[in-house]
């Protein structure tokens, strides 16, 4: 009630009354429905409310406004990307310190043995150079998995594989094979995302891990439900094991799977590759 019989500029500050009078403008003119997002210049109960509204034309130069209360669905957007940016921190961080600690470790011993025994000290000082190279590569890694979104950005979920797999499949020894199986439909631009972070960060781990001479990666579409599935055929590891859990970034894995709904399963022995399925039912 509040709102009947008011113009824009008495309930709203003079910059965003100006804006919302161009939105109706511009439908009139374009006869066009035309959706917007904005946040009115008010606080309720503390918090700062956000609104999607589709502005239709209707006859005699007026128009319909409808608008929904979008505050929680943005605050789930920012808590994503802020759990995304700490999680590729703590990535980024474990990497660094992982490298500075071995190079510190090897340092310190090709200071002890530059006199005693040069040669020794020149292969500490070989292994030194290797984990610095090995670092700044996993660090580089790392912060281009930040910048990946435009893979999908440029296309959908299945043309984003794809490239990542041919660019994989270029710049590394393993072969990289890729196969959608089915036939492909939509799916939510958060559903898609993280299921090809998942997929990243399995293909990550394959990288580093498995010693394998195949990754396979098959993308399978099925009518109540779609798969992501990575197998290898290398080294394998103990599944049960919390120390390799952690280091082979499950747990992440886990952790974006049930942000999803999706079922993520993990399948591996000794000398017998590795298997990770995660599914999402169809919306």
């Amino acid at each position: 009630e509040e709102y009947i019989g008011k113009t824009l500029h008495q309930l709203y500050a003079k910059e965003q009354a100006d804006e919302f009078l161009n939105y109706i403008q511009q439908v009139v003119k374009t006869q066009q429905v035309l959706t917007v997002e904005y946040t009115e210049c008010q606080w309720i109960a503390g918090r700062e409310v956000w609104f999607s509204a589709r502005i239709a034309p209707i006859r005699h130069e007026q128009v319909i406004w409808l608008a929904r209360d979008i505050t929680l669905q943005k605050q789930a957007e920012a808590a994503s990307i802020l759990e995304e940016r700490n999680h590729m921190a703590r990535e980024i961080h474990d990497t660094l310190a992982q490298a500075f600690t071995g190079i510190i470790i090897h340092a310190r011993s090709a200071f002890d043995e530059v006199t005693a025994d040069p040669e020794k000290a020149q292969t500490l000082l070989t292994q030194i150079l290797d984990l610095a190279r090995s670092g700044l590569a996993e660090a580089r890694r790392s912060v281009e998995a930040l910048r990946r979104p435009y893979l999908l950005e440029n296309g959908n979920l299945q043309d984003a594989l794809r490239r990542l797999a041919a660019q994989l499949d270029s710049s590394i020894a393993t072969q990289v094979v890729y196969e959608v199986i089915g036939t492909p439909y939509s799916l939510s631009y958060d559903l898609e995302n993280n299921l090809f972070r998942i997929g990243q960060e399995a293909l990550t781990n394959a990288i580093k891990h498995a010693k394998a001479d195949e990754i396979r990666i098959e993308l399978i579409y099925e009518p109540t439900q779609c798969s992501l599935r990575i197998k290898d055929d290398g080294q394998g590891f103990e599944v049960e094991n919390q120390a390799m859990r952690n280091g082979f970034g499950l747990i992440g894995m886990a952790e974006r799977a049930e942000r999803i709904r999706a079922e993520l399963t993990i399948q591996s022995n000794l000398g017998q590759g590795t298997k990770i399925v995660v599914s999402i039912d169809r919306e």
